[in-house]
């Protein structure tokens, strides 16, 4: 009986150690992402996320019940953009009880306040409502990403793009900021999609470290 009972412990120990031994997510909790769509989205997109985020942190990805967006939380000055600072909070406070980092995702535009020093940003007039690709709780455990702005006819370029950025959040969920290393996942985008086209895999030797 006890050797049945120790060959049952070595395989589940080692299956435990090489997750959290290579998976890039802090291995202090039983983690668990959702993925809670906002309005439409594509069932393709939401599996192919999902498919990836599972093979880069190596824990649990579950696809939640779609919410319809917030009317409240619109706003028209550019078009139609929604608050992603507004998003966060909201989906922080309604995710489930046992997924621990929530991901946001919607086809609608979003936006943020973009501020230095206490104060908008020059000129207020573009950065009052910013439109952003993805914005993370720093840290905390949520974040929420728009492919609005990462649309392409490039298949491949419009995945990694999508991939890159919920990637970059996470990270940002786990406490990791931007990152100065050029083509790691964690590099700020500084207003420009070709940052995220020139994105890595994943986040360098630095942000790993941190971890």
């Amino acid at each position: 009986m006890q050797y049945n009972l120790i060959r049952l412990v070595i395989p589940i120990l080692f299956a435990f150690l090489i997750t959290h031994c290579t998976s890039p997510i802090k291995p202090n909790q039983h983690h668990i992402i959702g993925l809670q769509p906002i309005g439409q989205y594509a069932p393709g997109q939401l599996q192919f996320i999902q498919k990836e985020l599972h093979a880069f942190f190596k824990v649990p990805v579950v696809i939640l019940k779609g919410k319809d967006m917030p009317v409240s939380f619109i706003n028209r000055s550019k078009g139609e953009r929604y608050s992603a600072d507004t998003l966060i909070k909201w989906l922080a406070d309604n995710a489930p009880d046992s997924i621990t980092k929530i991901v946001g995702l919607t086809h609608k535009d979003i936006f943020t306040t973009v501020k230095e020093n206490g104060h908008i940003k020059g000129p207020a007039a573009s950065y009052a409502v910013w439109g952003i690709f993805g914005l993370g709780y720093q840290p905390g455990r949520s974040s929420v990403i728009s492919d609005h702005r990462l649309q392409t006819s490039n298949i491949p370029c419009f995945k990694h793009r999508l991939r890159t950025i919920v990637i970059h959040e996470l990270g940002h969920n786990q406490g990791l900021p931007h990152c100065p290393t050029p083509k790691c996942i964690m590099n700020d985008a500084n207003e420009r999609i070709q940052t995220v086209d020139q994105s890595g895999d994943t986040y360098c030797s630095l942000c790993k470290g941190k971890l």
